[in-house]
């Protein structure tokens, strides 16, 4: 029994050895971060924080990949409202569970001829278009190549002036305008008065002021006279019996003229 405690009591003096001894080593080792300003204003959409970082101790290179987490807690909405219609309110709303906006930098520990230095001072600067809006952020800064956060979470506190947004209930644009009845049907109720003449159906073509010429009427058929119009096939036959009547009276004549040379010969005997 004695040896059982005696080992229990051996547990826990080791255990507690560690807890003195070796957690602030590590805690040292994690270093430490300070901000010169915790509360930078806004200059052209940007804020610069003067940052210190206290290593621990000389790092093994000259540069160290760190990662800057900045979560916000509270944002400041600028708001119209119906108690404030013109001049904008500053509303402060909490905010929870939201996801980090993290910004990468390779932290420098040495100067120009390459000497390192366990503490370095640089301006970390965030930019509006990168997310940042102004409001409350929780920063912890924590290096890359182990996940060792450095130093304590830091608030920070960006001022600034963000948009405007309209929260009122009734939004005045202007006195309205009345608008003017329509007395165009009227007018036309007056111009065009009603008629008692059915309207013509929709297949008739729409009336013309041009004239148009129609058709004179049909010759009644000739009957009872005993008349027949000549046709084609008559004229023609005239028209052949006409050339051999002109060359019937061409040979008569023709033969008329020829001179009798018997009767010219019997006289001159």
């Amino acid at each position: 029994m004695r040896h059982r405690l005696s080992a229990f009591a051996r547990i826990v003096a080791a255990a507690l050895f560690v807890a003195v001894f070796f957690v602030p080593v590590l805690a040292r080792a994690a270093g430490q971060v300070t901000v010169t300003d915790t509360q930078p204003k806004e200059d052209d959409g940007r804020w610069k924080l003067k940052m210190t970082i206290n290593y621990g101790g000389v790092p093994a290179t000259a540069h160290i990949p760190m990662l800057f987490s900045f979560t916000p807690t509270v944002l400041y909405e600028r708001a119209l409202t119906d108690q404030s219609p013109k001049t904008p309110v500053i509303n402060k709303i909490p905010l929870s569970n939201q996801q980090s906006i993290n910004e990468s930098m390779d932290v420098g520990f040495s100067d120009a001829s390459g000497k390192l230095f366990n503490i370095t001072k640089f301006d970390f600067v965030i930019r509006r278009d990168h997310g940042f809006e102004a409001g409350e952020y929780s920063l912890k800064i924590t290096r890359t190549s182990d996940g060792a956060q450095m130093g304590q979470t830091l608030k920070i506190v960006l001022q600034g002036d963000n948009p405007i947004i309209d929260r009122r209930a009734i939004v005045f644009s202007g006195e309205k305008k009345e608008k003017k009845p329509d007395n165009s049907s009227t007018d036309e109720k007056k111009d065009n008065p009603p008629s008692d003449t059915p309207p013509p159906p929709e297949d008739t073509p729409p009336p013309s002021d041009t004239p148009v010429e129609t058709p004179p009427p049909a010759a009644p058929k000739q009957g009872g006279c005993g008349c027949r119009t000549a046709s084609t096939t008559d004229h023609a036959g005239l028209g052949v019996f006409g050339v051999l009547g002109i060359l019937m009276l061409y040979r008569r004549r023709k033969n008329d003229v020829k001179p009798d040379h018997r009767s010219t010969a019997k006289s001159v005997l």
